[in-house]
């Protein structure tokens, strides 16, 4: 098959990634039904969180590389890709390091009723039954904090919140993480034992085969009381009605919720319902990883990777086996803030 472009982009490139870009052959393309068609007609697609199956990827026509310019990329059939030999890189720096400020925010308005108070003060209450007694919340030091997954994310989060004092620090994963264990004297610990002793729980656990529904009420309701519980992962590594289940049973509990299995959450879901009548749930619609950097950053380094592969063959995000990672310097993250606020700035 002829290649038509070396690279497509499923939506706009802001002018500094067009900039990148000069000299290759680039479609600019809207979300639709013939989005594939034109990816399979160049070497190079740079996905806006469109869905790749098994099935389209088996006539992948000139298509080498696809960069999701996202952290998860559960929406690509990556094993299929493998299969044909096509490599997969996602582009999660500015994204991440916006879920773990969003993390922290979350923590902070719940350990101290920030939402709760706003609401009592424009709305009448605080003059009319004067000083709130009943918010005091809680301090976040010498509180436990656990980690459901230990990717950067979270790595970065236990490095925010130890410094506000959070102590202990337990973490579940697959592997030892001996960077968490030497900096903050992490402890790495089975399911029962993390949601039992954390104050403070982080869940940034990506969607696959071994973590859809692994978070289920038997584990939520061993949480301790007055304990906060933070979803920025995947809504469906919980068990179906697990989490309205909790709110319902333990209402001791601050749930922060930015993701969930069915987004976006119906106006008549039991979630929303409760969320209206109760001071402790923060429901957010997917936005921790969206910021103004994040997003048209995110964009530019896509395109900044997609110019490696096509000079180089390599990536800097490799995901699955067919990719050759690259050795060059790719930007420091405070080089890609920067970069993405000139953008802003033009």
């Amino acid at each position: 098959m002829k290649c038509e472009y070396d690279v497509l982009s499923g939506g706009p490139l802001p002018r500094e990634a067009k900039e990148v870009l000069e000299g290759y052959r680039v479609y600019e393309a809207e979300n639709g039904k013939d989005l594939w068609d034109k990816a399979r007609k160049s070497r190079v697609f740079i996905n806006w969180y469109t869905e790749v199956n098994e099935g389209m990827l088996a006539d992948h026509g000139c298509l080498e590389l696809i960069i999701t310019r996202s952290t998860g990329y559960d929406h690509i059939d990556v094993k299929a890709a493998d299969q044909v030999g096509v490599c997969v890189a996602n582009q999660p720096e500015l994204i991440n390091e916006a879920v773990a400020e969003s993390v922290v925010a979350g923590v902070l308005a719940a350990a101290r009723m920030v939402l709760p108070g706003y609401e009592y003060a424009i709305s009448g209450e605080w003059s009319r039954r004067g000083w709130p007694r009943h918010m005091r919340g809680v301090l976040i030091r010498g509180r436990s904090l656990g980690l459901l997954g230990a990717g950067w994310i979270s790595s970065r989060v236990a490095h925010i919140m130890s410094s506000l004092g959070a102590s202990p620090l337990l973490y579940y994963s697959r592997s030892r993480k001996p960077w968490l264990e030497v900096s903050l004297g992490a402890k790495k610990v089975g399911l029962r034992e993390l949601f039992s002793s954390s104050d403070i729980l982080i869940n940034t656990l990506p969607l696959s085969r071994e973590t859809e529904d692994l978070i289920t009420f038997d584990l939520l309701s061993m949480l301790p009381e007055n304990s906060i519980y933070v979803n920025v992962g995947r809504g469906r590594t919980e068990a179906k009605g697990a989490v309205v289940k909790l709110a319902v049973e333990r209402p001791d509990i601050y749930l922060v919720l930015d993701v969930h299995r069915d987004e976006p959450l119906p106006e008549d879901d039991d979630l929303i319902r409760l969320a209206k009548e109760r001071d402790n749930i923060l429901i957010t619609p997917h936005i921790a990883g969206l910021s103004q950097e994040s997003f048209y950053g995110t964009i530019l380094l896509a395109a900044m990777q997609a110019r490696d592969y096509l000079e180089g063959s390599c990536v800097w995000n490799p995901v699955n086996g067919s990719c050759t990672t690259c050795t060059t310097i790719r930007p420091s993250l405070d080089e890609a803030i920067r970069i993405a606020r000139m953008s802003l700035r033009t």
